[in-house]
């Protein structure tokens, strides 16, 4: 089990580090127009389309479970002050399901739509014919990994909340009582 979550916690780091990537390579390119556009009276033409359908799509999701897995997620807990540690742990483990069954959900709708625009032949016509599909496969793929991060979450909750998974840093103290 704990080589299977460190696999997942790689698979995370990977994706997290395209996601930062893609997020510079966006930098650049919106940079690139503006100086393109103004200066030489040249935008580049791609540019809006690639930044808007792909990568912002790419970066929004696929961080999603590194995000979750360094606490980065707000936890509303009303009843939380009213529950012991163990209850409080349950209740978060619920939550962590609840959420996880909702991020698979998800992953496999998106992932079924994925497959239906490849299938089809789906683009989004511009200057450059864009194929749908390359911008919907991150939806499944961020989903389905926070969905795992979720599953992991609660069964560390409820199994070994001292032990832990193997984190730089630990978990961010992100809850708020109210």
């Amino acid at each position: 089990m704990k080589l299977l979550i460190r696999i997942h916690a790689g698979a995370e780091r990977a994706l997290f580090m395209l996601a930062a990537a893609t997020l510079v390579v966006m930098m650049a390119l919106v940079s690139a127009d503006v100086v393109a556009r103004y200066v030489f009276n040249a935008p580049l033409s791609f540019q809006f389309e690639l930044t808007t359908n792909y990568l912002m799509v790419m970066v929004a999701t696929i961080a999603l479970p590194w995000c979750e897995r360094r606490g980065a997620f707000i936890r509303l807990s009303v009843a939380g002050r009213l529950l012991g540690p163990r209850g409080r742990r349950v209740l978060h483990a619920a939550g962590a399901l609840a959420a996880a069954a909702i991020m698979a959900a998800i992953a496999w709708y998106s992932g079924w739509r994925t497959v239906d625009k490849y299938q089809s032949g789906d683009a989004i016509f511009g200057v450059i014919d864009w194929p749908v599909w390359a911008s919907l496969v991150w939806v499944p793929i961020g989903c389905g990994m926070l969905a795992l991060r979720l599953l992991v979450r609660a069964a560390t909750d409820i199994v070994a909340p001292e032990s832990g998974e193997p984190e730089a840093g630990g978990r961010a103290s992100s809850e708020v009582h109210s």
